[in-house]
């Protein structure tokens, strides 16, 4: 990003709501992390410039309202701005070093902790989908594995709880990410 062209406040903001939005979804790798640091460190230190010749046209001028800022600040200005990794690569010469080791996104980590109950963090959204695609919407059933397999000592029985108290309904797509997601969970439950 330090020798890239000047990026307005928009495109900034913009590139910051899908990194947002790919985070949630944990799709942000650990560059993808750094780079999205380095994005609101630059959009950080815009807005300071700004705020600090907001409150100087303040100060000189006595201009009150939305305007004052539109006087005093100008495109020009702020392409002039260098950030900090820049000036460190122009003074040494050499670009920041980068880890070769892949850093597990929060997200990440919290998709593979261990689970103490199957049912833990279970959302509205996904103990409907469960129930209907693995269930035919059978509550009853869905409530009974989930005591079944949180008693059983080991992973394989308690997949083999689960495969017989299935009974499907849905698409092909529907039903294989449902059994997927709901055997991660599983092992999740099961991990030493």
């Amino acid at each position: 990003m330090s020798r890239e062209m000047h990026i307005s406040l928009e495109e900034l903001i913009s590139q910051l709501d899908n990194n947002v939005r790919d985070l949630k979804l944990g799709k942000l790798s650990a560059e993808e992390i750094v780079n999205m640091h380095a994005l609101s460190r630059t959009l950080y230190e815009r807005m300071t410039v700004l705020r600090h010749k907001a409150f100087e046209a303040v100060s000189e001028n006595g201009l009150e309202g939305e305007n004052f800022i539109a006087h005093e600040i100008d495109e020009e200005s702020e392409k002039s701005q260098t950030d900090l990794i820049s000036s460190i690569e122009e003074v040494t010469g050499a670009p920041p070093k980068k880890g070769k080791l892949r850093v597990k996104s929060v997200v990440e980590s919290l998709q593979s902790a261990p689970l103490n109950s199957v049912g833990e963090g279970l959302t509205i959204l996904d103990r409907a989908n469960f129930t209907s695609t693995l269930f035919s919407n059978d509550e009853i059933i869905f409530n009974d594995m989930l005591d079944l397999v949180d008693k059983c000592n080991n992973l394989k029985s308690a997949l083999s709880i689960f495969n017989s108290s299935i009974k499907t309904r849905g698409t092909n797509n529907e039903i294989e990410a449902a059994l997927k997601a709901f055997t991660k969970r599983i092992n999740r439950r099961f991990q030493s």
